[in-house]
């Protein structure tokens, strides 16, 4: 008894799709990378920025009542020459959630102590065209 044999063409296009599905990630997201930008600025316009500061900014995914944050993007600005300060965050689209809610984080250092803080909402920080926001920092009580 012979066992009937698949045409080779028949064979190639069974391996293909087997191959082919398991690149696929079994329905996991595909990394999309995407980037949003903006600049950090000061409440107060006069503040200068001080010699030994960086700026961190982080694009935060706030959604989850009562868990912390989870970080989607993080820059680190290292010795900033004045403000405005502009950042440049590349993140997954993938990760966003329709009914997510985000928002931007900015801290400002001078020689490891913080020294400003701020924080903006974004209701969709995927939006085409993406959107260019300014967070503003206020100083922290000394």
């Amino acid at each position: 008894m012979t066992r009937p044999r698949l045409p080779r063409r028949g064979a190639l296009a069974l391996l293909s799709c087997v191959v082919l599905s398991a690149c696929a990630g079994l329905g996991q997201p595909v990394y999309t990378p995407h980037t949003l930008e903006g600049r950090v600025l000061p409440a107060d316009p006069s503040a200068p920025l001080a010699a030994g500061s960086h700026v961190s900014v982080r694009l935060l995914d706030v959604g989850r009542a009562g868990a912390p944050s989870t970080v989607l993007a993080e820059q680190i600005v290292e010795s900033p020459r004045a403000f405005p300060v502009r950042f440049s965050l590349c993140y997954d689209r993938a990760a966003l959630q329709g009914d997510g809610r985000y928002a931007l984080d900015a801290r400002v250092f001078v020689d490891g102590e913080l020294r400003m803080i701020g924080e903006r909402a974004l209701a969709d920080p995927a939006a085409d065209p993406p959107p260019h926001p300014d967070v503003v920092v206020t100083a922290l009580p000394r």
